[in-house]
């Protein structure tokens, strides 16, 4: 179930509204046996993050079908996606451990034989709360307010949190994009399409910047670039995987100028970007590059006109 995106906040004794957590969203199938933990796209991300198998003393009734985010937390409870990145382009379990990790459970599917659906967010969230067992440090319900958003995002703001999620009250849980769970975000950031690279000026190794895609009205079209947000191993990391895309064809209808030698890709990565706003141009200001998405499809990656 995914939320729409809109720009203000706002106060409803029928809605609830909760943190939105900056990691990479998750399904888990929880049995006594095993974890599965599936991203949106399909990926199976235990082998990123094999402390998940820890949710099997998490719950008091099992098997249990649960829906949150996987996380890293700083010392004041905040989320980054950003702390993530060592743990997302290093799949190998032996270089895990320096980037601890968390499950936010929000969402309960299933319990037992039982599917719970159907039943109101507010039911669904309170059977959850029930079935978490205290004391697990790999998982934490996703608390919520009710009916004051307003008050949460100016206190997401304050404490530098990327915003806040709105949901119904007596929402069910269903596949998809919907208006029954919003989200809020304080600062701009979206998901874009990697669509090339260019040549490393200076003292940069492997490229200069990425070249950056959104859909639009059904059209793959330029959005500009991200030449900041990388360290060394961002970098290399990332130019290793661009690399296996690399085509002589333009993703672009329109072949956008850029001022260096470009390398052109299969538009399959999904990139994380901050930015200032959008110009006049229909390009990013300031755009900033947080990391790669492996739980976002390209063609998820589309141009918000409107927003209420």
């Amino acid at each position: 179930m995914l939320p729409t995106a809109v720009e203000r906040p706002f106060d409803s004794p029928d809605w609830l509204f909760e943190t939105k957590w900056d990691g990479v969203r998750a399904i888990c199938v929880v049995t006594h046996r095993d974890v599965t933990a599936s991203s949106r796209t399909g990926q199976e991300l235990t082998r990123a993050f094999p402390e998940l198998v820890e949710l099997r003393k998490a719950f008091s009734l099992l098997p249990i079908v649960v829906d949150g985010e996987i996380v890293s937390l700083d010392r004041k409870g905040r989320s980054s996606f950003q702390r993530l990145q060592p743990r997302i382009n290093r799949l190998r379990a032996s270089e895990n451990g320096a980037v601890q990790i968390k499950f936010m459970a929000f969402d309960v599917l299933s319990m037992g034989a039982h599917d719970v659906r159907k039943q109101p967010l507010e039911v669904r969230k309170d059977l959850l709360k029930k079935a978490i067992v205290r004391g697990n440090s790999r998982i934490a319900f996703s608390a919520h307010v009710t009916g004051r958003g307003i008050r949460l995002f100016e206190k997401a703001r304050s404490q530098g949190i990327e915003g806040i999620i709105a949901k119904r009250r007596a929402s069910q849980y269903h596949a998809g994009r919907t208006r029954e769970w919003l989200k809020i975000k304080v600062t701009d950031s979206q998901e874009f399409v990697i669509c090339g690279w260019t040549e490393p000026r200076g003292g940069r190794s492997h490229f200069g910047s990425i070249l950056l895609g959104i859909h639009d009205r059904g059209e793959l079209v330029y959005a500009g670039h991200a030449g900041t947000g990388f360290d060394e191993n961002a970098l290399a990391g990332l130019h290793e995987k661009m690399a296996r895309l690399e085509t002589k064809r333009c993703p672009f209808r329109v072949i956008p100028a850029v001022n260096s030698p470009v390398h052109w890709m299969r538009p399959k990565l999904v990139a994380e970007v901050k930015f200032g706003e959008w110009t006049r141009d229909n390009v990013l200001r300031q755009p900033v590059y947080l990391g790669l998405r492996v739980d976002k499809r390209p063609e998820d990656c589309v141009r918000v006109h409107e927003r209420s």
